[in-house]
């Protein structure tokens, strides 16, 4: 007679000459069905909007990989002469604002070096140099800088609420985006102008033949705006332009955060 259990929560272990079954893998469970994609020829269809608009629906993110695909389209297939004409333009001027930018930064960098090695060799310090060159250049620097970013429409961005529109309504809440853009330049342009007459004195630095005073550095302020403005300007044409004809531009991808 085997003996009754003591309680204590324990499986009576199974009699002598007798192993208990081994516990089999656990079945898999069946995966929910999924909508199968549509295939021709047992081939998956090519998605319907054509590769140069890749233009997602509300709501949906990007794909992997949007980051490195985040660059301006280099064909515009549904350009209207207009288009074309500001585009072209929009991208000559910003061409020139980028060379412009590299090279500024390149002089401040040369001469924040060059009054590095100057301290320790000589007693004396450039001071109109670093004053007017890396100070002030820095400071043009970062205008340009977003004035480059403008002509890139990547100065200013509403992705929380542009994910969630369609095509269309993003194209329309970029250009409300660009008026405001515009809203904001003139201010900054009339910024600079009144900082005009309060700046700058005697003192100043020839450069190959080119006087710079502190005015110099403040206009940058209100060319910088207006520059800012003009790509604002020609951004909306554009888009009206699309609007207007029942087109949609391509796209930029969007990343899913």
């Amino acid at each position: 007679m085997s003996e009754p259990s003591d309680g204590d929560g324990a499986e009576d272990e199974p009699p002598a000459g007798r192993t208990a079954p081994a516990a089999g893998p656990a079945a898999p469970e069946p995966a929910p069905d999924e909508p199968a994609a549509p295939r021709s020829g047992g081939v998956p269809v090519a998605a319907e909007v054509p590769p140069t608009r890749p233009h997602s629906a509300p709501g949906v993110p990007a794909p992997a990989g949007a980051l490195a695909l985040a660059v301006q389209p280099t064909t515009f297939p549904d350009d209207s002469p207009l288009s074309k004409t500001v585009r072209s333009i929009d991208h000559l001027i910003g061409r020139i604002e980028q060379a412009f930018v590299f090279g500024l930064l390149a002089l401040v960098v040369t001469v924040a070096a060059a009054a590095a090695l100057h301290d320790r060799i000589m007693s004396s310090h450039m001071d109109r140099w670093w004053h007017y060159i890396v100070r002030g250049g820095t400071f043009a620097t970062a205008m340009f800088a977003a004035v480059f970013a403008t002509q890139q429409q990547r100065h200013l961005a509403m992705d929380l609420v542009s994910r969630r529109l369609t095509p269309r309504g993003r194209l329309a809440l970029g250009v409300a985006l660009e008026l405001l853009t515009i809203g904001v330049a003139f201010l900054l342009f009339r910024s600079g102008l009144h900082q005009r007459p309060f700046v700058g004195g005697s003192e100043h630095l020839d450069v190959l033949g080119i006087r710079i005073v502190d005015t110099d550095v403040v206009t940058t302020i209100s060319i910088g705006a207006a520059l800012i403005a003009l790509h604002s300007v020609l951004h909306i044409v554009i888009a009206v332009d699309y609007l207007a004809r029942g087109k949609l531009p391509p796209e930029r991808a969007r990343s899913g955060h």
